[in-house]
């Protein structure tokens, strides 16, 4: 994750998103989030999703909820070169694909 709603992760570190054959699992820099996905169109979707129950507060909960959110919504795919954008309900997801 290289932006979450602008920001660069709080911890950065720890900040990645995993897509295997059917899963993706993500974690922020607190909780592991996780499930089933599959690609409809340009959308991504996404759950059930499950995620770890570790108590965290302030601006690493604040992203960890918006990334859990836009996950949870269906997001759009847009792809330019190296870089996936996830974009659905307020929230904007980059990453930087390896």
């Amino acid at each position: 994750m290289t932006r979450i709603d602008g920001a660069a992760p709080v911890v950065p570190a720890k900040a990645t998103m995993r897509f295997d054959q059917d899963r993706l699992g993500a974690n922020v820099g607190c909780n592991g989030i996780g499930g089933d996905y599959r690609i409809e169109g340009n959308r991504l979707i996404a759950g059930p999703l499950m995620a770890t129950r570790m108590f965290c507060e302030g601006p690493v909960w604040q992203q960890e909820e918006a990334v859990n959110a836009l996950l949870s919504a269906a997001p759009e795919l847009l792809r330019s070169g190296k870089t996936l954008r996830l974009t659905s309900g307020g929230h904007i997801l980059e990453l930087e694909l390896i």
